[in-house]
């Protein structure tokens, strides 16, 4: 089993370090380096249920109302704590126009998340969220033009246009709606999640179900699209269930929820209430420290009166990644996402997440 094990692991990291290379996605080949060293290093007991990589919908205009991102299962335990810090970079280019509306999506969104939690009984956990937004030109258009030609994709226009521009703009009926061009960073809407558990289990057992909510609050700059201009509150259910994978230990784990948003100062008129977001995925244990994982992630439409996809759809997300435990208080998520509802969300997103159990 561990042999096997290995040889699956050495496999994938070899082809995947190989393949960046070949295309030049440095970024990507210094997380396989990584996920390598780490391989080769003495291993210790890990707990074995997989959860979620913490992704979500960067469009300009859906990360500001506060879709929950995938979250894990369990609880922690009373009195114990956990600090984990989030880092993603999304890469715009989308372009529609008709005759009584225009939109233009150029540019790179940033969003650094501090999250800290607490167990606060047997039962329950509360986290808190503390959001960090930058919008600029970014420096990563030449590396998705490599990106897309190394597996195939469509660039949808962005090689015909400046590399390493701002321009976040919708107008509709010749009333500009919004029209982000400048630079700008600052505090995202805070979240104060809570967690319930009602049948605390080890984290070895067969299933986990965790009901959860989370309020958000107004705390960054809409006319930036740092935040929605207003409060929301989401509820959703979280689980998880244990698998094998081809002999390897693994999990499949899902989400379903529904937001309720009060309404803002980013397109309020044609703002829906009401949105059902949730998500699948599946992932395997390959050694002792490095998990590979694949996870859908999706929500209803959360704009209204539009014919455009970057205003009026629902999204689908795709996540290619994995973890790597570093040791028993120390674990690094990566991850890759991908729009499979085109333009509903960005091109693509590179995603980097440290946790640390206190």
């Amino acid at each position: 089993m561990a042999q096997g094990r290995v040889a699956i692991s050495g496999a994938l990291i070899a082809y995947g370090f190989g393949l960046c290379y070949r295309y030049r996605l440095f970024f990507v080949q210094w997380v396989f380096g990584v996920v390598l060293v780490v391989h080769l290093l003495p291993t210790q007991g890990f707990a074995q249920t997989i959860h979620p990589i913490s992704t979500t919908n960067l469009s300009p205009i859906a990360l500001i109302q506060g879709i929950p991102a995938a979250s894990q299962s369990v609880i922690i335990q009373r009195n114990e704590a956990a600090v984990r810090v989030d880092y993603s970079i999304a890469s715009h280019y989308t372009l529609d126009k008709s005759a009584t509306e225009q939109v233009l999506f150029d540019g790179e969104t940033r969003r650094a998340t501090l999250s800290i939690k607490k167990g606060i009984t047997a039962h329950w956990d509360v986290e808190v969220l503390l959001p960090y937004i930058s919008h600029d030109g970014g420096t990563l258009d030449g590396f998705i033009d490599d990106w897309h030609e190394a597996f195939g994709l469509s660039e949808g226009g962005r090689d015909k246009v400046a590399r390493n521009k701002l321009r976040y703009f919708y107008q509709k009926n010749g009333e500009t709606r919004f029209d982000v061009n400048t630079a700008s960073s600052g505090v995202g809407d805070v979240q104060l999640l809570l967690s319930w558990q009602p049948n605390r289990q080890p984290v070895s057992q067969q299933r986990q179900l965790v009901f959860k909510g989370a309020v958000k609050f107004a705390t960054g700059d809409a006319d930036r699209l740092h935040g929605s201009g207003a409060p929301s509150l989401a509820l959703w259910l979280a689980a998880n269930t244990r698998s094998q994978w081809f002999g390897l230990e693994g999990s499949h784990y899902g989400s379903l929820g529904a937001i309720l948003m009060a309404k803002g100062d980013v397109l309020p008129d044609q703002q829906r209430p009401f949105a059902v977001f949730g998500g699948l995925g599946s992932g395997a244990r390959v050694s002792q420290r490095v998990v590979l994982q694949a996870q859908l992630d999706a929500h209803t439409s959360l704009y209204s009166g539009s014919n455009f996809t970057e205003i009026n759809s629902m999204a689908l997300q795709l996540t290619l990644g994995g973890k790597v435990d570093i040791n028993r208080h120390w674990r690094v998520d990566i991850g890759v996402v991908e729009d499979l509802r085109v333009h509903a969300s960005p091109d693509v997103v590179f995603h980097l997440g440290i946790k640390r159990r206190l």
